[in-house]
């Protein structure tokens, strides 16, 4: 279900599905149960599996904390899609996220607001002067919203992001529920499996990302406290790639 055409070529990077765990395993948080569990849960070719609650209740964090920053480059002409990758190329990522209230209960109706930068670290919608090819006005890739379903489960189908100058590798997220912003972050990705990702197909003419998460400037502990992705290598609707999972919760 992920990757995808703006520029270059339409066919997903498939390489780090094999070096990041073509079969069972892609730890995730260093310690994080819930990551080997993942991986050895999830098929990594054939059909697709539907998230289901059981898959998110492996994750220990049901409440994300610390909110923070937008951050830059938010969306202006929100989009109510699924599917955000406009066909630019890179790295698979199925990307699952539940919102839950503080009793760790699923909200639905929920709108969940997504953007994040393409393979080359670039965001749609701005000239943004970051590493990547920096189109502007006009294009969408990587953008959109989904609302809830009766578990409070979103999925969207996109590419795993670049490195943007100055931050650690993330995606932005915004949760409204009854039109209010309840909740506003970042979710990180592990900065090994990121590496692996890295070193293939589009991703590879920018080398590794030049901020870590010691250097990031907002960053909290994603290890623990529910901004760190629970990946694993996983089936996408455009072959190997990444399940990304992680639970949205609000105080």
């Amino acid at each position: 279900m992920f990757v995808g055409a703006c520029t270059g070529s339409s066919e997903p990077d498939s390489g780090p599905a094999s070096s990041v765990g073509s079969g069972t395993t892609a730890p995730v948080r260093s310690g994080a149960e819930a990551s080997t569990t993942l991986a050895g849960s999830v098929a990594t070719s054939g059909e697709l599996e539907a998230l289901t609650p059981a898959m998110f209740d492996q994750i220990s964090n049901c409440v994300l904390t610390p909110t923070s920053t937008a951050g830059p480059f938010p969306t202006i002409n929100r989009m109510n899609r699924r599917v955000i990758h406009d066909g630019v190329p890179g790295h698979p990522l199925r990307l699952g996220l539940s919102v839950v209230d503080r009793t760790c209960q699923a909200v639905s109706g929920a709108v969940v607001d997504l953007w994040h930068t393409d393979a080359t670290g670039d965001y749609s919608e701005f000239t943004d002067g970051g590493s990547g090819k920096d189109e502007s006005e006009g294009s969408t890739f990587c953008r959109g919203f989904q609302i809830s379903d009766a578990d409070g489960i979103v999925e969207f189908e996109t590419v795993y992001p670049g490195w943007y100058d100055g931050w650690a590798v993330h995606l932005h997220v915004m949760v409204l529920v009854d039109d209010e912003n309840v909740l506003t972050g970042q979710l990180y990705f592990d900065e090994s499996y990121t590496e692996e990702v890295h070193r293939t197909g589009a991703y590879a003419p920018f080398g590794p990302p030049d901020t870590g998460w010691d250097d990031d400037r907002i960053i909290g502990t994603p290890a623990t406290d529910g901004t760190g992705l629970v990946l694993a290598a996983a089936a996408t609707g455009l072959g190997p790639g990444t399940l990304g999972l992680a639970n949205l919760g609000f105080p």
